[in-house]
């Protein structure tokens, strides 16, 4: 027997957003549900939550896990003390630690956080979460683009490449003395060999990067 998804997953809506006046960016037509919202994909119903978090703190001023959960499930309708417990352990923030929803390490944890009280798993990619956060307007921290493994890949390609032209400078610099070095030659056919593998190598990390990019959603 197949198991059965919580409703927020389902609904695309893992923060379990209430249905009611607010035209939610991704919204599905029609809505399925009579009590909660239910978007077209889970990266929109991520962005609902990531924005009403945010508003939480630009419209109440709320700041704190304290704060915030005293908001989003307020004790009419939830055990509100042992969800604030249950999200300061899963992000490692202390109850009343100020926080900023506009900052990518305080945002996430916090979206992560819920998504898993309320679902009771956290069954989305870093990469869905981290595209969801984008279009609330919360970018990641830039990565060194000198660290990517496009790049990295590249510069194996490229350096090997040079090391071929190298080579092959060499090899006919030894045509005039071919005789007193001609033991020399099948070294560097060999090293030539083991460039132009290492050529190949860089381009497929650099094909292999995008593909992995472009199948975990990071177009």
């Amino acid at each position: 027997m197949s198991k059965i998804e919580p409703h927020g997953i389902r609904n695309n809506n893992p923060g379990n957003l209430r249905r009611g006046s607010d035209k939610w960016q991704g919204l599905a037509d029609p809505q399925t549900d009579p009590a909660y919202c239910t978007f077209k994909s889970p990266i929109y119903g991520i962005r609902a939550l990531a924005r009403t978090l945010i508003a939480y703190q630009v419209v109440h001023n709320l700041r704190t896990i304290r704060e915030i959960i005293g908001r989003w499930a307020p004790t009419s309708e939830n055990d509100t003390v042992m969800y604030i417990k249950a999200v300061t352990e899963t992000t490692g923030f202390t109850p009343d630690q100020a926080l900023d929803m506009h900052a990518y390490n305080d945002l996430k944890p916090l979206v992560l956080a819920i998504i898993k009280q309320e679902n009771g798993q956290q069954p989305y990619t870093a990469a869905q979460v981290d595209k969801a956060l984008v279009l609330a307007g919360v970018e990641p921290p830039s990565k060194n683009l000198q660290q990517s493994r496009t790049v990295k890949g590249g510069q194996a390609a490229t350096a090997a490449t040079v090391g071929l032209g190298a080579l092959e400078s060499i090899r006919d610099g030894l045509a005039p003395a071919q005789d007193t070095l001609q033991t020399l030659v099948p070294y560097l056919d060999i090293a030539k060999w083991l460039l132009l593998a290492i050529t190949l190598i860089g381009i497929g990390v650099m094909l292999w990067a995008r593909i992995d990019d472009y199948r975990k959603g990071l177009r």
